[in-house]
């Protein structure tokens, strides 16, 4: 019985439960050239991520806050959205696109796509 649960306890602890629903992230990139600091970009979002079938989604948005280097700090705001698709048991793609406003210049726009290989 004591084995039984501390197997169900090993087993739950290493297990990824499958999760679809609302989520927060805060993410921060830096950017340099060589040693040449430029600038760093705080983004906060709010998303949701699920799936149909086999194919997973998200949908996420919120503010971006770009602090360069010796300049004024500017803050924009993101909406982006995406799709997961198995191709094989291991090999999956995956295409997402995101827009971002640029106050009093012409908007942002990316488009990344890939394939994953899992072992």
């Amino acid at each position: 019985m004591f084995k039984t649960i501390i197997a169900v306890a090993a087993a739950s602890a290493f297990s990824t439960p499958a999760f679809a629903g609302f989520y927060l992230g805060v993410d921060t990139k830096s950017t340099f050239t060589g040693s040449d600091y430029s600038a760093t970009e705080f983004t906060g979002k709010v998303g949701y991520e699920g799936s149909l079938t086999s194919t997973s989604y998200f949908v996420e948005g919120g503010p971006v806050t770009t602090s360069p280097d010796g300049g004024d700090t500017s803050t924009e705001f993101f909406v982006a959205g995406g799709l997961g698709v198995p191709i094989t048991d291991s090999i999956g793609a995956k295409v997402s696109l995101k827009y971002e406003s640029n106050d009093g210049g012409d908007n942002k726009y990316e488009l990344k796509s890939g394939l994953k290989y899992k072992f």
